[in-house]
């Protein structure tokens, strides 16, 4: 089908696209494609970015960010918004390797989608966001590494075609709104039990391998990392994207923070053109 919010390209949006196929149950994503406006060549290649919906890892769905998907495909970037296994199907790394199982469909099936499999991002909210920034700074880390016999199709393959040579799950952008970034030092809450399969006492190990804060050493030749939050954010202390923020520029990596006055943990919807301008501002300097 095809759908626009009005103020650009038409964009087409290919819905529940399986991608991977964990026991617990199958995952699809919708892919955003701008359709190439007349002069531009049909088959040029666009950049990607992987939204990964909120919902303390255990609810909401890929539908959060359509609306965020189509205002990106909009503006030149394709978009795949992805579904992944909640901490009702499985604990945690469940949640990452899925993330990273669609980047690398993406990957392996970037020719046949008019993708470009060297500029692949990710964008997420709370959980998604946690998500999102975790994926950048683990770039091909075995220990979160997708099953191979759960990917769908070329993926399972390491790539397939003339996409062969890229089966990695590395991101060159990381867009994280309103995300907690260290289960180590924040106070704990029942989702985060229930994704980390217990209490920090219990489950310490848990607690240090899911914070993006645990890999700050990988951050200098990490993908770059945007942080925007709500100074009123009850879920999640803006102070959570700040510390992190200064975890980053320490560790020489590429990082940006902006907190947005007045609003709260769904910024992205209480400020959603705030939130879109800062997002493409990023993602032009980075993945364009």
């Amino acid at each position: 089908m095809r759908d626009s919010l009005g103020a650009g390209a038409t964009v087409e949006v290919l819905r529940d696209v399986p991608f991977s196929s964990p026991p617990e149950r199958t995952l699809h994503l919708d892919l955003f494609r701008p359709v190439p406006p007349r002069g531009d060549a049909a088959d040029a290649r666009r950049a990607v970015v992987v939204l990964v919906h909120g919902g303390e890892w255990r609810g909401g769905d890929k539908d959060d960010l359509s609306r965020f998907g189509l205002a990106l495909a909009e503006r030149g970037f394709s978009c795949a918004a992805i579904d992944y296994r909640g901490s009702d199907d499985a604990t945690f790394p469940a949640q990452i390797r899925d993330v990273k199982a669609a980047v690398r469909w993406l990957r392996a099936n970037a020719a046949r989608a008019g993708l470009d499999p060297e500029r692949v991002g990710a964008f997420g909210h709370a959980g998604g966001a946690h998500l999102a920034v975790l994926a950048a700074l683990t770039p091909d880390n075995p220990e979160f590494a997708p099953n191979p016999d759960h990917l769908v199709g070329d993926a399972a393959k390491g790539g397939g075609g003339a996409d062969a040579s890229h089966p990695s799950d590395a991101l060159a952008a990381a867009v994280g709104v309103a995300g907690l970034y260290n289960f180590e030092h924040t106070p704990e809450r029942e989702s985060i039990r229930s994704l980390l399969g217990g209490t920090r006492s219990e489950m310490s190990e848990a607690y240090e391998r899911a914070s993006p804060s645990t890999y700050l050493g990988n951050a200098a030749d990490a993908a770059p990392v945007l942080l925007l939050h709500g100074a009123e954010d009850e879920v999640t202390p803006s102070m959570a994207s700040e510390l992190f923020y200064d975890g980053l520029e320490d560790a020489g990596g590429t990082a940006e923070c902006v907190v947005a006055e007045g609003a709260g943990h769904d910024v992205h919807r209480e400020q959603f053109g705030w939130t879109l301008a800062w997002t493409e501002a990023f993602l032009d300097r980075h993945l364009r």
